[in-house]
């Protein structure tokens, strides 16, 4: 069930956008945490340079400047954690040397020529021996693992003693401390919070829509959709809008015309039935007075249809089950062997006159032309599907769907009895597209014909 959920929440807009901005500050953090050790090692060497010139140039003079017994304590006080310092009789040997650091110290030392400075300079893949040999009685720096060695080399003092001394600089902090994933926890968190509140408000319209157009596609009137939000969501709802004015106009101006249509021609058929009545009896009178009758019923069943098509009959909550056990009872009263599996409670929601008018023209339909009629009810997550079967000789595949055009009578085929113009199954798919939903013809494998009704949940 999580991972549906989890699967539900990355199709929606609000997953994705999150996703996306969590995955670029993840990123942004990744790039601005490698710029700041870059930075922070150059800001380092470049500190840690002018600190060693610095303190190594103040304890020469003082070296040079104080009694002998005074120098141990001088080199105890001036050693630190990152500047290693000893007095030695002989210089050690030293790498490739920096002449620029050389004169540097020279110059601050004001040391004359006859004095030596051997400073050497290392990056932190060249190669030291470490720790130096004048120094590995010190424990306390003994094994250095945080340090990388930048300078190293020895300043010969007025006496004759060598000043050796080892400069060290911090690695770098890691970039991922406890206080950077936390500080990156508590943004994610901010921004993705922001984000749903921005988004939410965002897709609230959206979600209207999509409601509103759902309804409109099961035939209920829907009111006008508010229109808020971005400039972009608030166009598309006012297209929806006019929209379904449009609909409603077309939908109302057709109905009108059909009406219009059928109040015309109803006049001169009657005043045509009226003159026949003064013709000389005979077949040609008969035949005239049945075609001017058949008239009439096609004109009143398409007055119907278009009634049926444009019908806007409140929605409400239905009981499925017991709608077609009413509509299976009412055809046993009339001695018709029609029989409904025991049913689950499933309520949908639609137009009850409209629903109960297609399916009783699908189960007279059965009845009358297949004699026994099943009816099954069946609900999953999705949809609930109605199936009612007759008994009778089917329908030729290829006509499975002429039979839902207004009109279409197939007489050799399904023993149409007189007086029936071909709108049944018309009117019924009608009423079942308002609802949103489908109805199909099937040949049902062991025979007789199956009406599938599909309606969405």
């Amino acid at each position: 069930m999580g991972i549906k959920r989890l699967r539900y929440w990355l199709g929606s807009l609000a997953g994705q956008v999150i996703l996306v901005a969590l995955f670029a500050l993840m990123l942004i953090q990744l790039v601005g945490v490698q710029i700041y050790r870059v930075e922070r090692e150059e800001a380092l060497g470049l500190v840690n340079s002018r600190f060693t010139l610095q303190r190594l140039i103040a304890v020469t003079r003082l070296l040079n400047q104080s009694p002998p017994e005074l120098h141990q304590e001088i080199l105890r006080a001036s050693r630190s954690e990152t500047l290693l310092l000893t007095l030695d009789g002989a210089p050690p040997g030293a790498g490739e040397r920096s002449g620029n650091f050389e004169r540097i110290v020279r110059g601050k030392l004001g040391y004359p020529a006859t004095l030596d400075i051997r400073i050497s300079a290392e990056n932190r893949n060249g190669h030291v021996d470490w720790p130096p040999r004048e120094q590995r009685e010190l424990r306390p720096h003994r094994h250095p693992p945080r340090h990388d060695i930048r300078l190293y080399g020895a300043i010969e003092l007025a006496d004759g003693r060598w000043l050796v001394f080892t400069s060290l600089v911090d690695r770098e902090a890691p970039g991922w401390s406890a206080k950077a994933i936390l500080s990156l926890v508590l943004l994610a968190a901010l921004l993705a919070g922001l984000m749903i509140w921005l988004l939410q408000r965002t897709t609230r319209p959206l979600k209207e829509l999509a409601r509103q157009a759902e309804r409109l596609g099961r035939g209920d009137k829907a009111e006008p959709i508010a229109e808020t939000g971005p400039r972009e969501i608030r166009d598309t709802l006012s297209a929806f809008n006019r929209m379904q004015d449009r609909l409603d106009r077309f939908v109302s101006d057709r109905t009108r015309m059909l009406a219009a249509i059928s109040h015309d021609l109803r006049t001169p058929i009657t005043t045509l039935l009226l003159r026949s009545e003064f013709l000389p009896e005979g077949e040609d009178k008969q035949k005239l007075q049945d075609g001017l009758r058949q008239m009439e019923q096609m004109l009143a069943a398409t007055l119907q249809f278009a009634r049926e098509d444009g019908l806007a009959e409140p929605v409400r909550d239905l009981d499925l089950p017991s709608l077609l056990e009413s509509l299976c009872d009412d055809l046993q009263d009339n001695g018709h062997d029609v029989s409904l599996e025991e049913q689950v409670p499933v309520i949908y929601r639609g137009r009850p006159t409209a629903l109960r008018r297609a399916l009783q023209n699908l189960l007279e339909n059965g009845v009358k032309y297949g004699g026994k009629v099943e009816v099954r009810l069946r609900g999953d997550r999705d949809a609930i599907r109605i199936q009612i079967r007759d008994f009778g000789p089917g329908i030729p595949e290829e006509q499975l769907e002429e039979v839902f055009k207004p009109f279409t009578r197939l007489d050799s085929a399904r023993n149409l009895e007189d007086g029936s113009v071909g709108l049944g199954l018309a009117i019924a798919r009608t009423l079942i597209h308002q609802h949103g939903g489908e109805l199909s013809l099937a040949n049902h494998p062991r025979g007789g014909l199956q009406a599938t009704v599909t309606l969405p949940r």
